[in-house]
């Protein structure tokens, strides 16, 4: 037993260690880091130089579930959510009408090229339906080169909250397929009922969490990442007890929480960024331990007309439908349609697939598996140089955080608080000393075009300035904004 579990131990931290150093190469080449863990799966696979034989489609699913709901977490709490609150609506329609057309129009095809039946070819269609946050955001690593803010935005917003609608779909069609029988009527009422109780539990957990985190004073630091954990599965399970969609709900969560004034969310971000590119590596290289080289070379004919059909036909027809009559220009739209990658969630849905189809769904995740990894190659590669030739590359200004512990500021009676100083505001033009600022009252520090300045008395304020001050008393730091800005509703709360 000790045998086992120790080359168990030596064999998962070797590949750990083998996937994070193979991840530099993803920088140097632009290919999405995804590929990296999982053709390090497939080496160390029974085809592969490791020959460890592995086809558990059952314990894949399980540690899926538990994968993909710390990615999606991770990639929530990281959404900034003022940035995509104008194209909010264009959003859910990508997130939403965008799988629905994915799914019809990929499925139509694949009847044809295929022999699968209507509802096989449909699944495949919702099962490639959903982009991947972490294929699409990994090619954009260069922080003083990036996509401009309006398109990552959408696109970071329609990758962490597509997940859900196409797991609903690949659902409803395995229930079909397994010959569950469901009228209209059930049907209808589900579809309504799923997408809103994930909505309506992700938001109740959220709002608890955020009042239990604040308050419940932990002794020891640790403890927080241990409580958020519990609400995120709480969160998913919670709303899939209730026929809800638990994705969803963990998406939902996150969102909130990314949006709210809460203790040690530093501490957090880091914790659970860290837990997330763990929970990928692992991910990834499992599901490439469950494919056989050999067959994909069986399948790589229809899998490349797919790829080419999904990347060129299927994804446009989507993306110009979801965005007509949008601010987004054409060439905007050409971008967010080659933006499309495939990552992890296809894989997931395949191997769901295989669990509850059996054999029948070995040729659907071959395929699948196929199609992820080109499209993975071919636009992941040339996301970068697309958004150079589009003109949508722009100059990035690396945002540091200021170098304070917010949470000791937090158990005192001092106020602290962040604001960017806009035209207009009273600060433009004069200094520290002419703002009759509440007595006590310190400005830390000043960061300005990406550098901080420590102000005085006599320093003066510029447009766009970000700064940082605390008050002697927390009740008078309304006041002081008052002094910068003349009761502006724009300032900004500091992330604690």
């Amino acid at each position: 037993m000790t045998d086992s579990v120790n080359k168990f131990l030596l064999v998962g931290s070797l590949i750990i260690l083998f996937s994070v150093l193979l991840s530099k190469s993803s920088d140097k080449f632009g290919l999405p880091i995804l590929l990296i863990f999982i053709f390090t799966g497939m080496m160390v696979g029974s085809e592969g130089i490791g020959g460890v034989q592995f086809e558990n489609y059952e314990l894949t699913q399980t540690i899926s579930v538990f994968a993909m709901c710390l990615i999606i977490f991770a990639g929530g709490v990281a959404t900034d959510f003022t940035t995509i609150q104008k194209n909010l609506y264009r959003g859910i329609s990508l997130s939403s009408l965008g799988i629905i057309l994915t799914t019809v129009v990929v499925g139509l095809f694949v009847k044809l090229i295929t022999s699968f039946s209507f509802l096989e070819s449909f699944l495949f269609g919702a099962i490639l339906s959903a982009t991947d946050a972490a294929a699409v955001f990994s090619a954009f690593k260069d922080k003083t080169r990036v996509v401009s803010k309006k398109v990552s935005s959408l696109l970071e917003f329609e990758s962490g909250s597509n997940d859900p609608m196409a797991y609903f779909l690949v659902i409803i069609l395995l229930g079909f397929l397994k010959g569950e029988q469901k009228d209209v009527g059930d049907i209808v009422l589900h579809t309504f009922l799923n997408p809103v109780v994930g909505l309506v539990v992700g938001r109740v957990m959220a709002k608890a969490f955020v009042s239990l985190n604040n308050v419940i004073n932990l002794a020891h630091q640790g403890m927080y990442p241990a409580l958020t954990f519990s609400f995120i599965f709480l969160s998913y399970s919670a709303a899939v007890e209730l026929d809800g969609n638990g994705f969803l709900s963990v998406y939902v969560f996150s969102l909130y929480i990314s949006s709210k004034k809460i203790l040690h969310k530093n501490l957090l971000y880091s914790f659970y960024d860290g837990f997330s590119w763990l929970a990928q590596i692992g991910l990834f290289v499992l599901l490439g331990l469950l494919v056989f080289p050999s067959h994909l070379v069986g399948v790589a004919g229809k899998g490349i007309v797919i790829s080419v059909f999904l990347i060129m036909i299927a994804r446009p027809i989507a993306i110009f439908i979801c965005l007509s009559f949008s601010q987004f220009t054409f060439k905007e739209k050409v971008f967010i349609s080659w933006a499309g990658l495939k990552g992890a969630t296809p894989i997931v849905f395949a191997s769901m697939s295989a669990v509850q189809l059996g054999h029948r769904a070995d040729l659907i995740f071959d395929l699948v598996f196929f199609v992820v990894v080109l499209s993975a190659i071919i636009q992941g590669s040339s996301l970068k140089w697309l958004a150079q030739k589009l003109g949508l590359m722009e100059a990035g200004v690396e945002e540091s955080s200021f170098p304070i512990n917010f949470d000791e500021f937090e158990k005192t009676r001092n106020g602290i608080r962040e604001i960017r100083i806009e035209a207009g505001y009273n600060a433009v033009g004069k200094r520290v000393v002419d703002l009759q600022l509440p007595n006590g009252c310190l400005v830390l520090f000043v960061k300005r075009e990406g550098s901080f300045i420590v102000p005085n008395g006599g320093s003066t304020f510029e447009v766009g300035d970000k700064l940082l001050f605390v008050t002697k008393e927390k009740e008078e730091v309304e006041q002081a904004l008052a002094c910068f800005s003349i009761g502006r509703p724009t300032e900004k709360e500091v992330s604690v």
